[in-house]
């Protein structure tokens, strides 16, 4: 699938249209197994591929992150649950392990965060529903919890 450039006005309409997820969250393992991630593919009429990915750190469930991304390029819209991340290219402003939201923005491509006021849930599955709202997404798949990083056993 070709790579186009895209506008915050084209996020704004993204956003904006109903959109919907029927499969459930399927989790796999990356890379060293501290991490596991689940890609969910977005309906909606808007040209062009969506998917909601789920990153989520088994050593320290808290830590998670959820995007909604265009053609595997773009992140329309983020949610870092205790993740660090600065402004590098607006504002300077910092976090350090603290929940921030990224939106897209031509002067910061993917790049600008902003401390949320709106997420309350203390699951993983609460907040997916929450930013799903946000981003008008039905979800009508299941949730299956998140699998914990196998244990090394003796040598």
């Amino acid at each position: 699938m070709a790579i186009f450039k895209i506008t915050q006005a084209d996020c704004a309409k993204i956003l904006a249209i109903s959109k919907e997820i029927d499969q459930g969250v399927r989790w796999s393992f990356k890379g060293n197994e501290s991490w596991v991630e689940a890609t969910l593919p977005v309906r909606s009429k808007w040209p062009g591929r969506l998917e909601l990915r789920i990153t989520v750190n088994t050593e320290l469930p808290s830590k998670y992150s959820m995007n909604l991304l265009l053609n595997q390029a773009y992140r329309v819209k983020g949610l870092d649950v205790n993740g660090s991340h600065s402004n590098k290219c607006t504002d300077g402003q910092i976090w350090l392990c603290q929940t921030h939201k990224h939106d897209w923005s031509e002067a910061c491509p993917d790049g600008h965060a902003y401390t949320p006021t709106d997420i309350s849930g203390d699951t993983i599955e609460t907040v997916l529903n929450q930013f799903c709202q946000e981003c008008n997404i039905v979800f009508k798949g299941s949730f299956r919890p998140v699998p914990m990083k196998p244990r090394m056993t003796g040598v």
